[in-house]
């Protein structure tokens, strides 16, 4: 009975929000160019621009707050957002700690490391410090492929990982494919070259245990919006590509 209440206690309704007057969508700080902190502090990106589409879709105006990667989900379970589109990949484990939709958009991590580097294979990262930012899908990827004498350094997100690796911090990085191109097209001399493929992610949104009502219009209204182009029209503006259409419906 405890838990029923508290589920229903930690519901969101979409009433709940029209009747406040806006939406408050929770993203991540520093994975572009899903979501960033331009040099404005304005947040641009793929998930913002979505965000900002729902908020047309409800009615109301959209509030968006940028996360760390470890605070975004206690950040949906305190109530101080209604929703997170913040390069969550649903997993069993998260499962237990909020509701997610279906996928919207498609995430390689691969291993990056300095141009001269000669990794053939993940075999090849033993004894080699290896960055990542924690409490990620990544980084669990990552523990289950690497040799068990890889040292893994942990950062608050995957820019700040990638980062390492250009200042020397570590000797390779498990980072989002997307990471890696805005570092080449900000910094074309970077040294940096990928080197293998970790595994392709899929992003999701979240919501709060309990949320079925606004959990099943986020679903209704990604399908309208991946039939109906806008979504890869958000795609093609900031990955340069569509949607991809393989992605997990729940």
């Amino acid at each position: 009975m405890f838990l029923l209440m508290s589920s229903v206690s930690n519901a969101q309704t979409i009433n709940d929000i029209v009747k406040r007057g806006k939406v408050l969508i929770g993203v991540n700080s520093g994975a572009p160019p899903f979501s960033f902190v331009d040099s404005n502090g304005k947040a641009e990106g793929l998930d913002v621009d979505l965000g900002n589409l729902f908020g047309h879709y409800l009615g109301v105006p959209v509030e968006i707050t940028t996360y760390t990667t470890a605070a975004r989900i206690p950040a949906l379970q305190a109530k101080k957002v209604d929703l997170l589109i913040a390069t969550l990949t649903a997993t069993p484990e998260r499962a237990k700690a909020v509701m997610f939709t279906g996928s919207y958009n498609v995430f390689p991590i691969v291993i990056a490391g300095h141009k001269g580097a000669t990794f053939g294979s993940i075999a090849d990262l033993h004894g080699k410090k290896v960055g990542v930012a924690g409490g990620t899908p990544q980084e669990a990827a990552l523990m289950q492929a690497v040799p068990k004498d890889a040292v893994l350094s942990r950062f608050g997100d995957d820019l700040t990982a990638a980062q390492a690796l250009l200042t020397g911090q570590v000797d390779a990085v498990a980072i989002p494919e997307t990471i890696y191109k805005e570092i080449v097209k900000s910094k074309p001399d970077a040294d940096i070259a990928i080197k293998l493929s970790l595994h392709d992610f899929f992003q999701s949104i979240a919501v709060r245990t309990g949320s079925f009502e606004l959990l099943q219009w986020l679903n209704t209204t990604l399908a309208y919006v991946k039939g109906n182009g806008e979504l890869d029209k958000i795609s093609m503006k900031w990955t340069g590509h569509p949607m991809s259409k393989n992605m997990p419906v729940f």
